[in-house]
């Protein structure tokens, strides 16, 4: 894990792909009170699978009271589930997040990305 992501820094951890990327995503604990401050969402990306050195903090998004991220699709848009389990979206690029009108059970949703291939 990059050298700033540790066990007692109050953050849940998820493996997602971005860019064909091994992509690691630090966020709040569910449940933790929020604050704006330091309590924000990193997305680092290991450009070289297996050296430590080579992750880079690519995005650093406002804070989210989210349950889990899901998945990153079409490699700027970020599929959240909110502690209530509605969907959400965050751009990348712009940080513009919206709740999207999918509901599950808390804990429930899951995203799987479809990529049409020639066969």
């Amino acid at each position: 894990m990059p050298h700033t992501c540790h066990s007692r820094d109050r953050k849940c951890y998820a493996l997602v792909v971005l860019n064909e990327c091994l992509t690691l995503i630090c966020y709040p604990y569910p449940g933790c009170k929020i604050d704006p401050a330091i309590d924000f969402m990193e997305i680092w990306v290991m450009k070289e699978y297996g050296v430590i050195e080579s992750w880079i903090n690519k995005y650093i998004i406002p804070p989210l009271v989210i349950e889990s991220p899901l998945a990153i699709w079409k490699d700027h848009i970020l599929f959240l589930q909110s502690i209530s389990g509605h969907l959400i979206s965050c751009d990348l690029n712009s940080h513009e997040v919206k709740e999207l009108n999918l509901d599950g059970w808390p804990e429930s949703l899951r995203v799987t990305i479809f990529k049409e291939g020639l066969t």
